[in-house]
């Protein structure tokens, strides 16, 4: 029943989530970028999540898996933080995001907001501050560099979450902190 009035809030982020993947691409496409996987993947990068709305939704799409698939996804969980605590000890390589298999993502129109605008050059245009700008992944560095900058502001994207995530929260009466890794939420899956 919870989840019939969690999908009007779904349907917006879903709808977000269209809008940055136009902008991604359009991006993208201007440095003709094409994301196909390499060594600095970023599946391996270390992202953590900051939105209840955005587990939640992941949940809802991973709860549509069969029971011993999302009982593999938490076993990949487990062995991906405890990949990243040897990483962070030891040195060890980055292990890929447990919902990587075969080097796609299975829950990929599922995937939060960060791993949807990764890779790209942006900036951060926060009124009353000077822009912040990022050069985007390793991968596309010669590409970047040698095409006029295209304008990627992010923060349309996170204010728009913000405001859903707020109203979220307010719903469904959500209260905290959230910081977490989608290892940490697939362990979280029931």
């Amino acid at each position: 029943m919870l989840l019939k009035y969690m999908k009007q809030y779904f349907k917006r982020l879903d709808k977000l989530y269209n809008k940055m993947d136009m902008a991604y691409h359009k991006a993208a496409s201007h440095y003709g970028f094409a994301c196909k996987g390499c060594g600095d993947n970023c599946c391996r990068s270390f992202f953590y999540h900051h939105t209840f709305i955005e587990k939640d939704y992941l949940f809802s799409k991973a709860n549509k898996l069969k029971a011993t698939d999302k009982a593999s996804l938490q076993k990949d969980a487990m062995r991906y933080l405890k990949a990243i605590a040897l990483e962070n000890t030891q040195g060890a390589g980055k292990p890929l995001c447990p919902l990587n298999k075969g080097e796609q993502c299975i829950l990929y129109g599922a995937r939060p907001m960060i791993c949807r605008l990764h890779g790209i050059p942006h900036h951060l245009g926060i009124p009353g501050r000077s822009i912040n700008k990022n050069p985007g992944c390793d991968a596309g560095t010669s590409l970047f560099n040698s095409a006029s900058y295209f304008s990627f502001d992010r923060i349309p994207f996170y204010k728009e979450l913000a405001e859903i995530e707020r109203e979220y929260r307010k719903k469904f009466i959500k209260s905290g902190k959230i910081k977490q890794t989608i290892a940490h939420m697939l362990i979280d899956l029931s």
